[in-house]
């Protein structure tokens, strides 16, 4: 079994759904430990969430999929994606003692199919030209934003409905161009 089915098979079996990893991305994602599944060597944990969102010395292009935390409470899943003009770093609370699994596991799947879509419009929207960045942050714990060239920043309070809206208010900009646009 290759990693990255090791990798969707233990999303899966969690009940977690297993976000979008690009097809040359896939091929190259290695287990590091359990849970964490990565493109690229790991300066930090993943759960370093600053260190990856401000990187600028990084690679190019990167995935990142990880389970990490600390303390009772304070672990969730890492869902990095560098590719192309996309900087996408989601960090979604799960795991936790406190946290309700299910609930949690659904709010994940939901925030999946959002960047699952993203990820999708990136490969052919005209809105970026060659050397500008989409940058989402969707983190539930620290507060959300995306900006793009000629937008934002937007930013949101902690919460995974946060996430939602980053991840939806992103995807919506890139389908029809609801922000203030200068285009």
């Amino acid at each position: 079994m290759s990693d990255v089915e090791k990798a969707r098979s233990l999303f899966e079996q969690a009940g977690l759904s297993f976000p979008t990893i690009p097809e040359a991305l896939a091929g190259q994602l290695k287990e590091r430990e359990e849970w964490r599944f990565s493109t690229r060597t790991l300066p930090r944990i993943p759960y370093d969430l600053p260190y990856y969102s401000e990187e600028t010395d990084g690679p190019e292009e990167y995935a990142v999929l990880s389970h990490d935390g600390h303390g009772v409470n304070s672990y969730a899943i890492q869902y990095y994606l560098v590719t192309g003009p996309l900087r996408m770093f989601l960090h979604l609370g799960w795991g936790g003692a406190y946290m309700d699994h299910d609930r949690e596991a659904s709010k994940i799947r939901t925030c999946f199919a959002l960047a699952d879509a993203i990820v999708s419009e990136v490969k052919t929207t005209e809105k970026l030209a060659p050397g500008e960045r989409l940058t989402i942050v969707g983190a539930d714990f620290y507060g959300s934003s995306w900006s793009a060239p000629r937008q934002g920043p937007y930013r949101y309070e902690a919460g995974m409905e946060g996430v939602v809206q980053v991840l939806s208010g992103a995807l919506a900009w890139l389908r029809i161009g609801l922000m203030n646009s200068s285009e």
